[in-house]
């Protein structure tokens, strides 16, 4: 397809619009949740030495199992997003839940050589996000985005898809020190299986992958125990296409163009918790965990097209979560599991993205184990979370980017269900 010099300009505010950079690689599609005993003590368990399902946060706690064990699990996380529109012209109320149920898989190894060396392998998909907007729920184009004359106030930029899933495949060295300390290094290869940000006359998909690292301790001290985790920042090159449709094919620019790419920026994670045994039935443990968004200063997007290179600001933070856990020992083969987080948000309302549509949230969990003889056990876990209610208001017309401005005004409400269930053998 031959471009226009004239289109320049419209094109490159038009994939701005259309992957709401500030939004796409950034904050809100983190997924913590990486093993069912995680779910049920809301991922408070990067202290404790007991659980299995503790390693995939933490893998030197892999170095306190013996033996050979597996661990794995199914998430299905059900969400309820809704949004009101404030702006004109728009749909006044919108369901933006990308799938009604999105399903997510674990898994977790361990097996130790020596009274020295364990190998710890996770695999888990710590990143993910699924949002979808019926057509024209959003009015996010001024006349003054497009250059005069040139007619595309007509062409739909407004969000509709989104969709981000990273996988994370995770060995990693359990090196025991002695009896009551342990630490841990590996490597992270992340594989973006789907990247995908679209509107209504845009289409924007790709994959590719990138590598991190980890590194991870415990300390035992009679009945408490202390544990901390980090994995650093990882960059996955993602290559896909870019697909202009519906109204682009007025102006003579719908077409499917490959050689897209762009950098999908994977922050870095640092989780700190102690653990307190009570009593021999109960412990208790709090966590914070610190996520690094800021790597979301800039965006660049590369075209393999007269769109040449994009590059959007992003101004997200760093945020927090801070986590209570415990379990309960019922009795010899039962243990009962529980916790609360409350989770901030990295985006700011200077940015805010109705593609995720963010904001602080409470999570409540509670879970089960069940032992059921020859080291095989069951266990299952449901995890409320509660996105505190949005309502954005900007006076900012959107020119080349919606996001923090009027084009996103309305109230927002989200509510996410998480059950999951899993088995164990320990060989």
């Amino acid at each position: 397809m031959v471009f226009q010099r004239k289109h320049f300009t419209t094109l490159s505010a038009s994939i701005l619009l259309a992957l709401g950079l500030n939004d796409a690689l950034a904050s809100g599609f983190n997924v913590p949740e990486i093993s069912i005993g995680g779910l049920g003590s809301s991922n408070a368990v990067v202290a404790n030495p007991e659980m299995l399902g503790a390693v995939p946060y933490n893998p030197s706690l892999a170095a306190f199992h013996e033996g050979t064990t597996l661990a794995g699990g199914l998430l299905l996380i059900h969400p309820e997003a809704e949004v009101t529109t404030a702006a004109p012209n728009t749909v006044t109320n919108a369901n933006f839940q990308g799938k009604d149920n999105v399903f997510v898989p674990n898994l977790s190894l361990t097996h130790r050589f020596n009274e020295q060396v364990t190998l710890a392998l996770n695999v888990s998909v710590p990143l993910g996000l699924s949002t979808q907007y019926p057509r024209g729920t959003f009015s996010t184009l001024s006349a003054s985005a497009f250059p005069p004359g040139v007619g595309l106030t007509t062409v739909d930029l407004s969000p509709t898809k989104s969709q981000v899933e990273v996988v994370d495949i995770a060995p990693s060295l359990a090196f025991r020190l002695d009896d009551s300390s342990a630490v841990a290094v590996g490597i992270d290869y992340y594989l973006a299986r789907k990247v995908a940000f679209d509107t209504g006359d845009m289409r924007n998909n790709g994959d590719g992958d990138g590598w991190g690292w980890n590194i991870s301790a415990v300390h035992r001290a009679g009945p408490w125990s202390f544990g901390a985790s980090f994995r650093s920042h990882a960059e996955a090159d993602i290559s896909g296409t870019t697909t202009l449709s519906g109204n682009f094919a007025l102006l003579g620019l719908a077409g499917t163009f490959s050689g897209t790419s762009t950098t999908l920026d994977i922050p870095w994670r640092a989780q700190i918790g102690v653990r307190y045994e009570v009593s021999p039935e109960l412990a208790l443990e709090a966590d914070i965990t610190r996520t690094g968004w800021e790597s979301f200063e800039k965006l660049t997007i590369k075209t393999n097209s007269a769109l040449g290179t994009i590059v959007s600001n992003n101004n997200w933070k760093n945020s927090n979560a801070y986590r209570l856990g415990g379990t309960y020992q019922l009795n010899s083969g039962t243990e009962l599991r529980f916790g609360y987080t409350f989770d901030e948000t990295g985006m700011p309302d200077s940015n805010f993205s109705a593609r995720i549509g963010d904001a602080d949230r409470h999570l409540f969990s509670i879970g089960l184990e069940r032992q059921l003889g020859d080291g095989l056990a069951i266990e299952a876990g449901y995890m409320l979370v509660r996105f505190r209610d949005k309502s954005f208001r900007s006076t900012t017309v959107s020119t080349s980017d919606p996001n923090g401005t009027l084009a996103y005004n309305g109230d927002y409400s989200t509510t996410v269900h998480l059950f999951g269930i899993g088995v164990s053998k320990r060989f």
